[in-house]
């Protein structure tokens, strides 16, 4: 703790001796909400935030959270059955059930899967998301239980302007269709964005092909999303939103002699249903104080048959409650205190064993600071939770940067403490135990931000993460217990190029470096290399990318698997201005790669569209 404590304030102490210069004026840049609930420019933010504008990407073709988010740096990911299996994603090391999923203002997740975590990124589209914001780095003391490795922010489309519509079509390999249809606007004092969109495909393999499976496994899936805004005056609106994700895919199952890889199952299928709905109301007093109500409901339903004697459903809700009130004391300084709560609910049947419903209740109190005053930014935050089952939890965060002018650096550190609250599996199950306490981690960040020329651009990251309590199964005793521990450090470094006004490149690199402390051993499937490098043009007509990316090797059920290096080509030519057409090229050095053994994934492939607007 103390460590952590003095590697912040010597970051600070070391931008002051440095700086000998008075301060000026910070031109504004990208703004982010994530990592402090409230508006921030990116140019002063101490946290390590990673902006995506699905704009950018439905251009090229991709429409899934999955693809979205892949290529980010100190993220790994893994995906089984197939194009319709579930993900899990690891950022900065931690577990997947420490990334926490935010839609809007609602906690997105399967209250009634094993660990209580966000798998869907196969299976939530694009459609109606405007932008993703994916924080690196503990932030429970704002967002309450789970966020422990980074939390990803949806924020949706909101309607403006005269009504017009989008529609965009892509085919390709895989027997692989996809379609969205979008339409947006505002009428009077009514804002409106609404999507749809689809995706089938038919030709691939869940298991591995060259295993001696053979057996085509489709995937259908389905989203929508509407979103409307009514403005009663300048001060007061409201929003309601609903999103619906529907999947149906089939599977393969586990052979039951070494090595316990996949097989062919021409039987195994399995649907998945999820909704989220939220109302919100907003209500600006006067310039200093403005505050939010929102009330939100998510269900997540998975059925699936594998024989006669072993079909199964799972059902998951939650019902959110959440207050959050915004003061602005002074033009530098912003108080932003909430409170929220969460019910959850589960049940579900694996036949023929029914497990009776069961539900959780949490409360949580928060109150941060927000200070900036031309070089200098500040952030602390504070959250007391409490859970229907487990003692109170408190936790905090501080982070800070300094930019020394005269020489266009940024210097930033933070240091957060972060949990995850037992899941309802985890807690009531035949396998559960309700004694279990949220497992807590301890992390901190050092890093500096120079900018070489407005042309060139680099940056440094340290983070170190300490996990404890970790809910581990005890094979023996056949329960859940709080017995694991684990160390996480390694440092991204990036740099971005503008070669000219039309061509960038950049890259990303991420080493990482985890180990289990009762082993020493690594930690499953996070490679220790990661390694992205893009150059994108921008020409009057033509937009294009050549991307590749290295993942190095990972560890799985004990076994190495190998490193990887893959190449993706994506290119968009703008017939008019309300016509255009894109092509992507994935795998182009057609590797055979594995991301969970025994399991397939794709090979050299392309895919073509287009796409409408009026």
């Amino acid at each position: 703790m103390l460590k952590r404590v003095l590697a912040f304030f010597t970051v600070l102490v070391c931008v002051f001796i440095i700086n000998k210069i008075g301060f000026s004026q910070v031109k504004l840049g990208e703004i982010v909400v994530t990592p402090y609930k409230t508006a921030v420019e990116e140019a002063m933010n101490p946290s390590s935030v990673d902006i995506i504008y699905t704009e950018k990407l439905t251009q090229k073709g991709i429409f899934s959270l999955k693809e979205a988010i892949k290529d980010i740096p100190s993220l790994a990911y893994t995906t089984s059955g197939g194009l319709g299996g579930d993900t899990s994603v690891f950022i900065r090391g931690a577990e997947s059930c420490h990334t926490q999923v935010m839609f809007e203002d609602i906690k997105l997740y399967d209250p009634i899967s094993t660990t209580g975590y966000f798998y869907a990124y196969n299976y939530i589209s694009l459609a109606g998301i405007k932008k993703i914001e994916v924080l690196k780095g503990p932030y429970s003391s704002l967002y309450g239980s789970g966020g422990i490795g980074g939390t990803i922010s949806l924020i949706t489309q909101k309607g403006e302007g005269k009504p017009h519509f989008l529609y965009s079509q892509q085919i390709g390999s895989y027997k692989n269709f996809e379609e969205l249809f979008a339409s947006e606007g505002k009428i009077e004092k009514l804002a409106y964005s609404l999507s749809l969109f689809r995706r089938d495909t038919n030709g691939f393999y869940a298991a591995k092909y060259k295993n001696g499976n053979h057996e085509k496994d489709p995937f259908h899936n389905f989203n929508s999303f509407l979103r409307l805004d009514y403005e009663f005056n300048d001060d007061i609106f409201l929003t309601f939103l609903t999103h619906y994700a529907y999947a149906k895919y089939e599977y393969d199952a586990t052979s039951w002699t070494p090595p316990y890889l996949p097989v062919d199952d021409d039987d195994n299928y399995a649907h998945f249903y999820q909704g989220i709905e939220e109302v919100a109301f907003n209500h600006k007093i006067d310039d200093s104080f403005s505050h939010k109500i929102v009330f939100g409901y998510t269900r997540t339903y998975r059925k699936g048959w594998e024989s006669s004697l072993s079909d199964y459903w799972y059902d998951g809700k939650t019902y959110q409650i959440k207050w959050q009130g915004n003061w602005r004391m002074k033009d530098n300084c912003k108080i932003i205190s909430g409170f929220d709560y969460l019910r959850e609910k589960g049940e579900s049947v694996w036949s023929p064993t029914r497990e009776p419903k069961k539900t959780a209740n949490t409360k949580g109190f928060y109150s941060e600071i927000v200070m900036d005053k031309k070089n200098i930014f500040f952030s602390s935050s504070f959250r007391w939770e409490n859970h229907s089952r487990f003692k109170d939890n408190i936790t905090y965060s501080i982070a800070g940067s300094y930019l020394v002018e005269k020489t266009d650096t940024k210097l930033k550190a933070s240091f957060g403490k972060g949990f995850k609250a037992p899941s309802l599996y985890q807690l009531y199950s035949f396998y559960g135990n309700p004694d279990l306490d949220p497992e807590e981690s301890e992390s901190y960040e050092v890093g500096a931000e120079q900018k070489i020329s407005s042309y060139l651009n680099t940056s440094l990251v340290y983070f170190h993460t300490f996990l404890s309590n970790l809910i581990e199964y005890n094979w023996v005793n056949s329960r859940y217990y709080n017995t694991g521990k684990a160390k996480i450090h390694g440092f991204e470094f990036s740099l971005n190029w503008k070669i000219t006004p039309q061509i960038t490149f950049q890259t990303f690199y991420t080493h990482l470096h985890t180990k289990k402390v009762s082993t020493g051993e690594r930690l499953s499937r996070r490679p220790a290399n990661k390694v992205t490098s893009k150059i994108n043009f921008n020409f009057t007509k033509w937009i294009g990318e050549l991307e590749f990316s290295y993942v190095g090797n990972r560890i799985d059920t004990s076994e190495k698997l190998k490193a990887y290096l893959l190449g993706n080509i994506a290119l968009n030519y703008k017939l008019d201005d309300n016509k255009e057409i894109f092509l992507r090229l994935e795998n182009i050095l057609d590797k055979d790669y594995e991301l969970i053994k025994g399991y397939q994934t794709p090979k050299f492939s392309g895919y073509v569209g287009m796409r409408f607007s009026f």
